[in-house]
C-alpha cells in the first residue's frame, strides 16, 4: 500500500483539497494508494507552524509514504519546488523553510528542484502549485518514477532554514519560548519534557504557572498549570479553557520555567 500525506493552509471550504486528490488519482496507477489529510487548517501563510507539524506528524507514518505539504505564499516567485528524499520518507513542496526539521532529523539521501515539466499538469499557473506540479509529481514517484528523474540535484545547503530559537538554561530556569497553539488553545513550548523536574513554576509573558500535572482533568478552574505533551514539549494549559484567550499570548512569545 502506496500512503501520500497532504498538510497545507488552504482549509476545507474551496474546493484545492479535493482538486489534489483527484489530480492525483487521475496519474496513480496504483490500486491501493491512500491520500491521509494530516491537516488543512495551518494559519494562511504560517510557515513556522507548518514546519512544527510536519516535525510531530510524519514519522508516525509507514517508511515510504511520501508527504506533500503546501503552505506557499511565495508560490508563483522564483522560490523553488524540491523533493526530498530522506532513507525513510519523501517530501515535497516549496524551498521556504517547511522541511527545516525534516533536514535536522533524517538522513537526506537526495534533494531534487522539480524542473521536468512532462512530470507536471500540462498547463501550468502560478497560483496553484499544489494542483499542478506537487499532486503530479507525487503521483508519479508513487509510480514509480526515480527521485532524480523529476529535475536538478541540490545540496542541502541551497535549502532554506527557517531560524529555531532553542530554549537554553539560565542558572536554574529554562528560557523558551511558544512554537504552536492547538486547537483548544493549549500553549506547546520548545521546551523538551525530558529532563524536567516533577515541580516547577514560571510565566509566559506575564502570566505565572505552577504545578507539573499529569492530566488535564487535575487542573483548577481559570488556574494556568504545566504538562508534559504528548509531542515531547511542555505545554501549558487551563482546565477546560483556552490558555490563549485567558494569557492573549502568540506564537514566538518568551516562556520561562524555574526548575
Amino acid at each position: 500500500m502506496q500512503l501520500i500525506t497532504l498538510t497545507t493552509d488552504f482549509g476545507l471550504n474551496d474546493p484545492c483539497v479535493g482538486i489534489m486528490k483527484g489530480v492525483i488519482h487521475n496519474i496513480s496507477n496504483k490500486k491501493d494508494l491512500k491520500i491521509i489529510d494530516i491537516t488543512h487548517n495551518i494559519s494562511p501563510h504560517n510557515i513556522e507552524e507548518a514546519a512544527y507539524v510536519i516535525q510531530i506528524s510524519y514519522k508516525y507514518f509507514p517508511k515510504g509514504t511520501i508527504h506533500i505539504c503546501v503552505i506557499d505564499p511565495g508560490v508563483g516567485s522564483e522560490r523553488k519546488p524540491v523533493l526530498i528524499e530522506t532513507s525513510n520518507y519523501f517530501f515535497i513542496g516549496p524551498n521556504n523553510g517547511l522541511f527545516t526539521y525534516i533536514l535536522e532529523n533524517e538522513k537526506i539521501e537526495n534533494i531534487v528542484y522539480l524542473k521536468e515539466k512532462k512530470f507536471f499538469q500540462k498547463e501550468v499557473s502560478n497560483t496553484f502549485h499544489g494542483r499542478d506540479i506537487f499532486a503530479p509529481v507525487a503521483a508519479h514517484l508513487a509510480n514509480g518514477i526515480k527521485v532524480k528523474s523529476f529535475g536538478v540535484k541540490l545540496k542541502d545547503k541551497e535549502l532554506i532554514k527557517l531560524k529555531i530559537n532553542k530554549p537554553y538554561r539560565y542558572k536554574k530556569s529554562y528560557i523558551g519560548q511558544i512554537q504552536h497553539i492547538d486547537h483548544f488553545g493549549n500553549i506547546i513550548t520548545n521546551i523538551p519534557n525530558k529532563g524536567l523536574p516533577k515541580k516547577i513554576c514560571g510565566k509566559v509573558k506575564s502570566h505565572k504557572f505552577t504545578g507539573l500535572l499529569t492530566s488535564y482533568s487535575q487542573g483548577k478552574p481559570e488556574k494556568l498549570f504545566a504538562i508534559k505533551g504528548s509531542h515531547g514539549y511542555l505545554e501549558i494549559s487551563v482546565k477546560k479553557q483556552n490558555a490563549r484567550r485567558l494569557t492573549k499570548v502568540k506564537i514566538g512569545d518568551k516562556v520561562k520555567v524555574n526548575l
